[in-house]
């Protein structure tokens, strides 16, 4: 009974610290933990559109490519969604990724202008999550044209040597639980005046 009583003659004499436990329980109550479970009844996110769409040909190399997905994503996820030049085992195409402010729009705008004539393959890891936490749903990608990426395809066999997969993994998240790495889109560049080659 004491600690109680000692606790409300503090707080009363001291108001800065009132405030800062009252804001304090506040942020504990609306912060999630990144450790907490998905809700199981929640939906799983999936992508509901890709700009250049899959298989596009003639695609215009100054212009950026857009993920939409059917809900907002976590924080961060824009670090699971990758372009690569030829392969996905070619090189990573450097540039800068900008959500919309309810976070279902993914940008991602090349650094430099993509090389003419040249296919891409927009990489996405079977370990994006929506803000609800859930997977997304891969499957449903295969309505806009996405293919599942096999361990063939990323050069390691399906194999990992020394704790670490082999070369062309992209470290953690990028194996999913039936062995596949996520989905792939294709797009094939135009010639451009000023593009590379």
């Amino acid at each position: 009974m004491a600690v109680p009583i000692l606790l409300e003659i503090f707080m009363s004499r001291n108001p800065l610290a009132l405030a800062l436990l009252a804001s304090t329980i506040i942020l504990g109550a609306c912060v999630e933990s990144p450790s907490a479970p998905a809700d199981p009844n929640a939906r799983r996110p999936t992508v509901l559109r890709i700009v250049p769409a899959s298989a596009t040909t003639g695609v215009d190399p100054t212009k950026p490519v857009t993920i939409t997905f059917s809900g907002p994503m976590m924080a961060g996820m824009e670090m699971l969604v990758v372009l690569h030049e030829g392969a996905v085992t070619g090189p990573q195409v450097g540039g800068t990724s900008r959500w919309s402010a309810d976070r279902t729009v993914l940008t991602f705008t090349p650094s430099a202008i993509l090389k003419a004539e040249t296919n891409y393959i927009l990489h996405l890891s079977p370990g994006l999550r929506g803000a609800n936490r859930q997977m997304i749903d891969l499957a449903a990608c295969t309505a806009i044209g996405g293919q599942y990426v096999s361990a063939g395809m990323m050069g390691s066999g399906g194999s990992m040597m020394n704790g670490q997969w082999g070369p062309g993994m992209m470290g953690t998240g990028w194996r999913a639980s039936d062995g596949t790495f996520g989905m792939f889109f294709t797009l094939t560049t135009a010639f451009h005046p000023g593009a590379p080659r």
